[in-house]
């Protein structure tokens, strides 16, 4: 299985990470579900390029 692909908020991830779907709107689109990249703690967006460290910015 291939770990590495790209990240739905565009950055690249590695084989030691776990992305994972939050259920929280996206604050820089509107959209219903966030992404969490862990160990990292980095909040995405699937569908925008919106990132951040906190959940709620």
């Amino acid at each position: 299985m291939d770990t590495t692909g790209d990240h739905p908020a565009g950055s690249r991830g590695t084989g030691a990470e776990v992305v994972l779907c939050i259920d929280a709107d996206c604050p820089g689109c509107g959209w219903p579900e966030r992404t969490l990249t862990l160990p990292r703690g980095v909040f995405g967006c699937p569908k925008c390029t919106h990132t951040s460290t906190d959940r709620g910015v």
